[in-house]
């Protein structure tokens, strides 16, 4: 709900963005709302205890042993649900004006991708850790979290946010580029971030807050010439 009522309000306010140029403040709430989003998932990444390469048997513990990361990775991604759809409305208006058609296909598809993530993002670490506290050993946290993938919506969403995040990310990057609304080099590090939070996926969760943080860079510096 709270996610909701962040996205129409800047609906409202930016409907008319052609038209009217909002004021100092809020283009800076449209900024810090822009880059929020990416910005609390590089804090989620370092936030982590364990490694997003891990398997099960090696971070269940991990995520265990340290509540206190734990929580703090589950509060940012609180707040990627709050503020991501926002952020991508506020980037995706801004590419329309140079692309009507990339910039509405990168914003839907961004939008998909975020709310697919929001879905399905700390429930599983949430099952592990309860099932664990509850006194289970980590085996039987094992087949809790494989009874979970047997669920299809938290399945689906897993699988769309990848697709859906990043061809869309990459659509608002080539549409700003054609409208010039951010500085070319942004636009490039933009498209980067993409296969840079892939890797990290795989190589280490510094490089995947890495990823993040330049989404946030870039879509803060697009909010700003809304």
């Amino acid at each position: 709900m709270c996610g909701l009522i962040s996205l129409f309000s800047v609906i409202s306010m930016t409907t008319s963005t052609e038209q009217a140029v909002p004021g100092t403040r809020s283009r800076h709430l449209l900024v810090l709302v822009s880059l929020l989003g990416p910005a609390a998932m590089a804090g989620w990444a370092l936030a982590l205890p364990y490694q997003l390469s891990d398997e099960p048997a090696a971070w269940i513990p991990k995520l265990v042993a340290d509540p206190g990361r734990a929580q703090l990775a589950m509060w940012m991604l609180l707040l990627f649900a709050l503020t991501a759809a926002a952020g991508a409305v506020v980037v995706g208006l801004v590419a329309r004006r140079a692309s009507r058609r990339l910039g509405t296909a990168g914003m839907i598809l961004t939008l998909a991708g975020f709310g697919a993530l929001s879905f399905s993002g700390a429930g599983y670490d949430a099952a592990a850790a309860a099932t664990v506290r509850a006194g289970l050993d980590v085996p039987t946290a094992e087949r809790v979290l494989a009874q979970l993938g047997t669920f299809q919506a938290p399945t689906v969403g897993t699988a769309l946010f990848v697709p859906a995040m990043f061809l869309g990310v990459a659509l608002l990057a080539v549409a700003l580029w054609r409208g010039r609304a951010i500085p070319r080099w942004a636009c490039v590090l933009l498209l980067a971030a993409i296969p840079v939070v892939l890797v990290g996926g795989y190589v280490a969760t510094a490089v995947n807050a890495l990823g993040w943080l330049l989404i946030a860079l870039g879509f803060g510096l697009a909010a700003r010439s809304i």
